[in-house]
């Protein structure tokens, strides 16, 4: 196949245990900083938005439900990461690339459509957009760190 990278493709050598182990690292990594964010930053605006549609308060269930959610996030993106390793090569570099990768579409085009439905304000937009520009690549080094394929290959580049 013209372009891919020789060895059997580019997921050939993927660890998924080690893709689960530094994918919840990345996600708890995601959860602390979202609560730091959500809760206590942008915990009054989030509020006068529930009041605005009408919405209770947050249930025990839908918080779990988002920490859960939040936890697949990390793990696809060292998942991610494990995926452009072979094109990009091993280390901080490449998980920065896929955090910023994440970052673009978890988070740019994720909440500039809430924004453009009037889901959210532009303030809870962009604030959140500029939080995960940080939050997305600090959890992607810290997941990408975690995981490797056969030896100890992170700081390699």
């Amino acid at each position: 196949m013209v372009g891919a990278p020789s060895g059997g493709g580019a997921m050939s050598g993927t660890n998924y245990w080690c893709v689960l182990i530094g994918g919840v690292a990345a996600g708890l990594i995601i959860i602390v900083g979202e609560t730091i964010l959500n809760a206590i930053l942008l915990g009054a605006e989030w509020n006068a938005l529930r009041t605005r549609f009408g919405l209770p308060a947050l249930t025990t269930a839908q918080m779990t439900g988002g920490v859960l959610i939040t936890i697949l996030y990390g793990i696809f993106l060292v998942w991610l990461y494990a995926a452009i390793r072979p094109r990009f090569g091993p280390g901080p570099r490449t998980a920065v690339i896929a955090g910023l990768a994440f970052w673009l579409v978890a988070y740019v085009f994720f909440l500039g459509s809430m924004w453009n439905g009037g889901m959210v304000t532009v303030e809870i937009a962009l604030v959140s957009c500029l939080w995960g520009l940080v939050e997305a690549p600090v959890a992607a080094v810290a997941g990408a760190w975690l995981y490797q394929e056969q030896s100890g290959t992170f700081l390699a580049s």
